[in-house]
């Protein structure tokens, strides 16, 4: 099995790195996930959910290379705070025994027992390899029953001990009976351990040590304090002799005896677990602040899994608010600015109902909206959160940017999805004007979706009245053309200036235009066109170089008059 991490170390400056890199990505990616899938849940399962996460913690270990060794540390210590807490805050102990638990946990941490075994056998004589005993008093401690049998076999007192590690009872083989019948069964075994020791002369020193480990005798549990490494795995493996059935409430009380033998090595993370074991979980919490300082990570999610197991206490601090919010403000806080992660900050803030919305509302005009795909991306995360003055916010800006590029279009979709009404009348007028001099638009492809948004500003709906005027030339309904042509002018949507533009776009439609010697405007509509040309004339609308256009327009309306009235019933 691939060795983990040396967590023995005293407090360095790593307690204050943050994780990097690609595992860092993954950690915060899926802790989110599952922090996601929780408030949906509204924190039912929470047991399964706290597993997620420790699971993740181990993935993101396995995948670290041996270049990351500093945060692989990090994430090691973050798993261990874990374990720990969901052992004694969040799961359900089958009659309260909280020792499988912890030797699972010891096991995953402290693979070097079973690391030491590969190498002894790896030998054609282990009994003559340096760590032979070290190998069977390390599989003892944690207890490896089957793996030390094998081991103790083949010494010179084997057979004794073989016997009473094989009769030795198992909390996992004692399914389907109380407690009571495992404790009795317990304390006969270790009877007739003590009684053997009494009784025997061994050829072996190490063969008295194994059996004394079996009678539980802490001397010589605090002679082999290196094989332990720590206070917990040494007290782990202490009540696996002494007290297998120990629970949760019993820990701290026991850990006492522990952690003295190795005084000279505790570091912040003891306190944390010490912490735990006294079940303050507003302390764990506050250790956790401290110690990893430049990371709100493991506080974050822990407090929330200790929240929806009510284990933590929901009174406000100081602040204004409770000690999840407080920790889940601090860590949404460092995404939002963060360009990969801003929108998982979002939906943490979110989650702070008595002070995140707030926090959103400071940190959302901070963000850079340097691409638009981001931007439309912030934008949809204020309109899904009810933020609509922000929504607007960042409308109003990406507007004024695609303005300043010279992308019309672009900076039109913008405003109206900020409800810019004065913006949307401008830039619609910027368009019409672009036209006048090119005689042509660019990507209004987009006013065909536009639906009753068109309403919004008259200008605007000029504008998708008039490109559904071209649209109708294009496929050829000359008649249909000239009806929204006329209502156009008679409406006077358009901007004052536009309508020699209206006027002229008739000339292809009358005076044997695109529909030949076929007359698709009526004398009506004649008259109407004749009278806006008037009414420009008397307003002084026209321009000096207007005159010849508005002779032709002139000629061409009286000629297609005289066309209508021949054509149309008397």
């Amino acid at each position: 099995r691939k060795s983990r991490v040396d967590i023995r170390l005293p407090y360095k400056q790593w307690y204050q790195r943050r994780v990097r890199g690609a595992v860092n990505k993954y950690i915060i990616f899926e802790g989110h996930s599952v922090f996601s899938e929780i408030q949906l849940s509204s924190g039912n399962d929470i047991q399964s959910h706290s597993h997620a996460y420790r699971s993740l913690l181990r993935a993101a270990i396995q995948e670290f290379g041996d270049e990351n060794e500093d945060d692989k540390k990090i994430v090691a210590l973050y798993e261990l705070v874990w374990s720990f807490c969901e052992v004694l805050f969040v799961e359900h102990l089958p009659g309260g025994c909280v020792l499988p638990y912890l030797l699972e946990l010891m096991r995953w941490h402290f693979p070097q027992p079973m690391n030491m075994l590969s190498e002894v056998l790896s030998v054609e004589e282990p009994m003559d390899h340096p760590d032979f005993w070290r190998c069977i008093i390390s599989l003892l401690l944690q207890g490896h029953i089957k793996e030390s049998i094998a081991m103790v076999r083949v010494t010179p007192d084997g057979d004794e001990l073989v016997s009473l590690l094989e009769q030795m009872p198992l909390l996992e083989n004692f399914s389907g009976h109380s407690l009571s019948e495992f404790k009795i069964s317990w304390s006969m075994w270790q009877d007739k351990c003590k009684q053997v020791l009494e009784t025997t002369h061994f050829v072996m020193d190490e063969s008295s040590d194994i059996l004394e480990i079996m009678c539980g005798k802490l001397e010589c549990f605090v002679k082999h304090k290196d094989l332990c490494q720590t206070w917990y795995h040494l007290l782990t493996s202490h009540l696996l002799y002494t007290n297998p059935t120990v629970s949760v409430m019993s820990l701290h009380h026991a850990a006492t005896e522990m952690v003295p033998v190795y005084r000279d090595h505790m570091t912040p993370l003891d306190e944390i677990l010490l912490s735990a074991m006294e079940f303050d979980a507003h302390q764990v919490l506050t250790l956790c602040i401290s110690q990893f300082q430049n990371s709100w990570w493991l506080a974050a999610h822990l407090a929330d899994v200790l929240h929806h197991a009510k284990q933590l206490d929901c009174t406000e601090l100081q602040y204004g608010c409770s000690l999840r919010e407080y920790v889940l403000l601090h860590y949404a806080s460092d995404l939002i600015f963060s360009d990969e992660f801003w929108s998982l900050g979002v939906d943490y803030f979110i989650e702070c109902k008595q002070m995140g919305k707030g926090y959103l509302e400071l940190a959302i005009p901070r963000i850079p909206l340097d691409s638009e795909k981001k931007a439309t991306r912030v934008y949809n995360a204020c309109q899904k959160h009810g933020l609509m003055d922000l929504a607007a916010s960042v409308g109003k800006v990406m507007a004024a940017k695609a303005r300043q590029s010279g992308n019309l279009g672009l900076s039109l979709i913008w405003s109206l999805q900020a409800k810019d009404l004065l913006s949307v009348t401008s830039i619609s007028e910027e368009i019409l004007d672009s036209y006048i001099e090119t005689g042509g638009f660019s990507n209004l492809e987009f006013l065909d979706q536009l639906g009753s948004n068109k309403l919004l500003s008259n200008r605007l709906l000029f504008l998708g009245k008039y490109r559904e005027f071209h649209n109708l030339i294009k496929m050829g309904e000359y008649r249909s053309a000239a009806d929204l042509l006329v209502s156009l002018v008679e409406s006077n949507m358009g901007p004052p200036r536009f309508q020699i533009t209206l006027l002229l776009d008739s000339l292809p439609l009358i005076n044997g235009g695109l529909c030949g010697d076929k007359v698709v405007m009526t004398s009506g509509q004649t008259h109407a066109l004749m009278k806006a040309l008037e009414d420009m004339q008397i307003k002084k609308l026209l321009k000096e170089s207007d005159t010849q256009k508005v002779e032709t327009i002139r000629l061409a309306l009286v000629t297609n008059l005289a066309s209508s009235f021949l054509d149309e019933p008397w």
